[in-house]
């Protein structure tokens, strides 16, 4: 990557050539001086739209559309047209902001980086106000800025992925708002049907820390009951003005007829898919697994295993391996929260080092038997 090379001259110019100059302290003392200038929020609304900025270099934005993106951008014209050559008739959230807002069609695209910023800023505060030190809050924003949380939303045109992930983020940081938890539920429902997949890990994490877990379990019932009774009637009145191409149906005719079909066409690809995710930064969850595993907190570990099975499950009916991995993105939020709060093995000393060595290794994507390895925007303009 010429951008990485560029950064790494730059820190080597201003911190020496080891970088024996940069330090935690240093950055917390850097960051506390930018909220003291601008404003904690107006910081964040900077520092998200830097991070936005240097993932579109990173990855390449794509500003045309095409695959399911194309069929996005269409929606965005009109999310009330029902056009039965659309596919995603039955995912509208995204392109309904985007008709909201006027960014009509290809413009989408403007949408999705909205919202890469919204969840960029949103990580970011939330790890500023649950931990004191604000290199945490930066070292978890970049985390998830150069992985496939934002990168499939900048290098796939139009594709909307992007705000299901902010939903499911959502959901677990409000847990325990109930209503507001099954709200942005069917909102994931509404955008991306595949949120139903995380239903397990959802009721896991519900059930956590509660005494009275049969009256959970009867909320559980109908919260989620009600929810996809709702989101199945939507589907129903779109299917009774037009045929829908991504219906049940198309997705179990296949598994009944072939249970391990899909999976078995795409398994080859799965330890890359997985890895293509985070890449090198899976050491995170790895470290965070073993302190759990070394505290016996068997119920977090529980959690972030089922997290990545729910998330394994999609491809007994998809193939697009790296997106459907990337849905159990939330294990890296939980890891970094027990690797901050405790500092096992050091974690702080060494951070910071794995995600420049991480910016080093090429982005992949695999999707069915396509590998591709994403060009930074510098790399592709000199190709």
């Amino acid at each position: 990557m010429i951008e990485v090379g560029i950064l790494i001259v730059v820190l080597a110019v201003k911190y020496g050539p080891g970088l024996s100059g940069l330090s935690y302290d240093r950055l917390d003392d850097y960051l506390l001086r930018r909220e003291d200038r601008w404003g904690r929020w107006v910081w964040f609304i900077q520092l998200s739209f830097l991070l936005t900025f240097a993932a579109c270099l990173y990855a390449r934005l794509d500003t045309h559309t095409w695959n399911l993106g194309y069929h996005y951008a269409r929606l965005s014209e009109n999310p009330f047209a029902f056009d039965p050559e659309n596919v995603v008739l039955c995912r509208p959230l995204t392109p309904f902001i985007s008709y909201c807002l006027g960014l009509h069609g290809r413009l989408i695209v403007i949408t999705n980086l909205i919202i890469t910023g919204f969840t960029i800023g949103l990580v970011y505060s939330y790890f500023r106000n649950k931990f004191d030190r604000p290199g945490d809050a930066f070292l978890a924003a970049v985390t998830i800025t150069f992985s496939l949380v934002v990168l499939t939303s900048i290098h796939c045109g139009g594709y909307c992925d992007i705000l299901t992930y902010l939903l499911i983020f959502l959901m677990w940081q409000h847990r325990g708002r109930r209503l507001v938890f099954y709200l942005l539920f069917l909102l994931g429902l509404l955008n991306r049907e595949s949120v139903a997949f995380l239903i397990p890990w959802f009721v896991f994490i519900s059930l956590q820390s509660q005494t009275n877990k049969g009256r959970r379990v009867l909320e559980l019932i109908v919260g989620f009951g009600l929810t996809l009774l709702i989101y199945c009637s939507f589907r129903l009145w779109v299917e009774s003005h037009t045929e829908i191409q991504y219906s049940a149906g198309h997705y179990l005719k296949p598994l009944l007829a072939d249970p391990p079909g899909v999976f078995r066409e795409t398994f080859y690809y799965h330890g890359l898919g997985i890895f293509s995710v985070f890449k090198a930064l899976w050491i995170f969850p790895l470290a965070a697994a073993l302190s759990l595993w070394r505290d016996k907190n068997y119920s977090e570990l529980t959690g972030m295993a089922l997290l990545l099975v729910c998330s394994y499950a999609q491809l007994f009916v998809a193939g697009d391996t790296s997106r459907m991995f990337t849905l159990g993105f939330m294990v890296m939020i939980i890891a970094l929260c027990r690797l901050l709060e405790t500092n096992d093995f050091r974690f702080r000393e060494w951070a910071f080092w794995a995600i420049l060595f991480n910016l080093m290794v090429p982005q992949v994507y695999t999707a069915f038997d396509v590998v591709e390895c994403w060009q930074s925007f510098l790399l592709s303009k000199i190709l």
